[in-house]
């Protein structure tokens, strides 16, 4: 049974992949859950798992498709209405395609997924995270990768109706540039309710989303057994950035890795950074 006083940490894409570890290392550290999937059979049964494995663990299940803004909304007002405060939240949930898909509000996949839903969660339960000054900080964590290094610049006009969807280093990397710099875009406003942000890229890595498919460049395919790592290591990797305390409790900033490095140039831009916040406001009048 949920009390009133649980801290929680929000898993979105917990069922597979990075997510699904990240979940094993919480609860082994004893972090009360909610996991937000697509999914009812799989999120129920990882919950399960979860349970039989740490029967003192508090764990909750919500159900949205990230792709649709309008359930995505549903769902954190769901998260709202479960007593207790969030703790940390863990930007999983990710689509790496080369095929164009559009949402129910016709924009295209990825960012939907990559960077509208993180921007829609972080806003939308930033009442839920904030705490005293005195308290230790919350957590943001936005996912990025290394296909953002040799981006130029930002496209935001093309972000969310591509007339062409590429691969990994195309509207994949885009969108990726994109959700790594909402890290600085929204680190002072969280900061005032005492929230850190921050973009992490946790390496390549072994996952359904990258194996066998197609939006990979064949050569990456090839190497993939020789170059990525398994989802467990880079999963801790991930947790131990989403320590407040790691980093000197800096916030906005871009980790790789498991370390600081500069953040990409075009997202330290501020006026990308404004304009990439107004296009996702505009977003998501579509709700109102």
């Amino acid at each position: 049974m949920t009390t009133s006083n649980a801290n929680w940490a929000v898993i979105t894409g917990s069922t597979g992949g990075i997510g699904s570890e990240i979940a094993e290392l919480l609860a082994a550290r004893g972090q009360n859950m909610i996991l937000l999937n697509r999914s009812v059979s799989k999120t129920d049964a990882q919950k399960a798992r979860l349970l039989a494995k740490h029967p003192g663990l508090q764990i909750e299940a919500v159900i949205a498709d990230l792709m649709d803004a309008s359930q995505t909304a549903r769902a954190i007002k769901a998260i709202n209405a479960i007593p207790g405060r969030v703790d940390a939240l863990y930007n999983n949930s990710g689509v790496l395609t080369s095929e164009k898909v559009l949402s129910k509000q016709n924009f295209e996949s990825q960012f939907a997924v990559n960077v509208l839903a993180p921007y829609q969660l972080t806003i939308g339960l930033k009442d839920k995270m904030m705490r005293n000054a005195t308290d230790t900080p919350g957590m943001v964590v936005l996912f990025s990768s290394s296909a953002v290094n040799p981006q130029k610049s930002l496209k935001l006009s093309d972000l969310p109706n591509p007339e062409r969807v590429g691969g990994l280093m195309g509207t994949y990397a885009q969108s990726k540039l994109a959700v790594t710099t909402l890290a600085p875009a929204l680190a002072g406003t969280l900061r005032s309710d005492n929230i850190l942000i921050r973009a992490v890229d946790p390496g390549a890595t072994k996952t359904a989303m990258t194996s066998g498919n197609s939006a990979m460049p064949k050569a990456l395919q090839w190497l993939e057994p020789l170059l990525f790592s398994p989802a467990d290591k880079q999963a801790a990797k991930v947790v131990n950035s989403a320590d407040p305390a790691a980093f000197d409790g800096q916030t906005g900033i871009f980790v790789a890795n498991g370390k600081r490095k500069r953040m990409p140039k075009p997202a330290a831009d501020t006026p990308t950074q404004a304009e990439l916040l107004s296009l996702l406001e505009r977003a998501l009048i579509v709700l109102e």
